[in-house]
């Protein structure tokens, strides 16, 4: 009777763990329930016919099974959780076990003891897994490159072994497993750090790249508006000939209006020019240029300073990227639609972005597929613009937030992207999103 509420025990300290690593609420629902029953079957088949600890390994599998039932089949995201929750569990087990080895002076467990260790690491994965947001452990783990995983793969298999022993009820020589436990946590830890700083000489690589393509294009705009000043003399001329060929006083007022009308909608985009964060300036005043040939009506309300967000400018630019071009094509769809306004504050600690355009109504839940991979009205090989979005999102703790919203008697399609910390829209905005409106 012990030995099966030390196994349901562990079972609900693996369920609790891997409801942790996904982000998700614990909940007993049928495909929780139905795990359980299984492990609690099998491991009291293998006790009862007293089979070797070996056959406990046939538990794994089915808990690879489950997260696919319960969280859904992403293969690196079910292998990596499950690694880190086998690891996590079984290190908290091993730390438990230290005060029975080195206080209590305990060398062979006994049941009531087994049961004791079970309730006390239940109790600390619920109590202290919550707290630490260990959902971004297995983000970034999932994020990594193949030598964090193959690390990974090295440690579940070390603390598979180690609790084949200690489910074998021996507790011999827990001064070497505990010295052997700590270093595979350091080896981790290394190999983690050199993984990163890989991942960042990337990045640093790729913003150095981009800097470089995007600084040569702006700088490029520059020299344009500075051989269009002459024209400037021109324009001046123009205007100042005017009364030559105006019959009327109100005449000349309108040729002079309409003129200086059609200067300044030939020159909208050129205050960006005098912005900073000159990357991204120039890839916005390029894609403005672009759009408004198609007929687009952009406004926008930028401002750009000494930023404290941690967001790249290239990754930055992906986002503008994707979210205008998804705009614009959304936009070519309806003749009788042109309107789009663009919103980037990246001051201090606070980010926030924003493409809207106008748009028929769309209904939340087709709005919240455009996020799925592959997802796509335009054919094959098309819809990875907003799932690019999301990911870059997930990376650097943005929120990303679709909804319709009604401005002046017209519908608009809006995608903000803010940051966490500097915004208290998050999830409190998403349920004031119009429910198909």
């Amino acid at each position: 009777m012990v030995t099966n509420i030390c196994l349901l025990l562990e079972a609900l300290s693996i369920i609790y763990c891997l409801h942790c690593l996904y982000g998700e609420k614990f909940k007993l629902d049928i495909a929780t329930t139905s795990f359980l029953a299984i492990d609690m079957i099998i491991m009291t088949i293998i006790n009862y016919y007293e089979l070797s600890k070996v056959y406990t390994m046939i538990i794994y599998p089915i808990i690879v099974v489950y997260c696919g039932i319960r969280f859904g089949f992403k293969i690196k995201e079910m292998i990596t959780n499950v690694i880190v929750c086998i690891i996590i569990n079984g290190g908290i087990q091993m730390l438990v076990m230290v005060p029975l080895h080195y206080i209590l002076g305990v060398s062979l467990v006994s049941n009531i003891q087994l049961l004791i260790v079970n309730c006390v690491a239940l109790s600390i994965v619920v109590l202290l897994l919550p707290k630490i947001k260990i959902e971004r452990l297995a983000f970034y783990l999932q994020k990594r490159e193949k030598i964090l995983i193959i690390s990974l793969g090295g440690c579940f298999l070390i603390i598979t072994f180690l609790l084949l022993n200690y489910k074998g009820f021996k507790l011999f020589e827990l001064n070497q497993t505990m010295l052997l436990f700590i270093s595979l946590a350091f080896i981790l830890v290394l190999t983690g750090q050199a993984s990163e700083y890989k991942v960042r000489a990337k990045e640093v690589e790729t913003e150095l790249k981009m800097h470089k393509l995007y600084a040569d294009s702006f700088q490029g705009l520059v020299e344009n508006i500075r051989l269009k000043q002459h024209e400037f003399d021109n324009h001046i001329n123009t205007l100042y000939s005017q009364h030559y060929i105006c019959k009327t006083y109100d005449e000349l007022i309108k040729a002079q209006k309409d003129y200086c009308q059609l200067i300044m909608k030939e020159n909208q985009f050129n205050k960006l020019l005098t912005m900073e964060s000159s990357v991204v300036i120039g890839f916005l005043y390029a894609k403005f240029i672009e759009m408004d040939k198609l007929g687009i009506n952009i406004a926008y309300k930028i401002s750009t300073g000494n930023s404290e967000a941690g967001i790249p400018d290239y990754k930055i630019i992906e986002i503008l990227g994707n979210l205008l071009t998804n705009a614009a094509e959304a936009l070519k769809t309806e003749d009788h639609l042109n309107q789009l306004f663009v919103l980037l504050i990246n001051e201090g600690k606070f980010f926030e972005i924003e493409v809207r355009n106008e748009s028929p109504i769309i209904n939340l839940d087709e709005i919240d597929s455009f996020f799925n991979k592959g997802y796509s009205k335009k054919g094959d090989g098309r819809g990875l613009g907003l799932y690019n979005v999301k990911c870059i999102c997930e990376e650097y703790l943005l929120d990303i937030i679709p909804e319709n919203m009604e401005i002046e008697g017209k519908n608009w399609l809006s995608f903000k992207v803010v940051k966490r910390e500097s915004s208290l829209i998050g999830n409190c905005e998403k349920e004031k999103r119009v429910n198909g409106k």
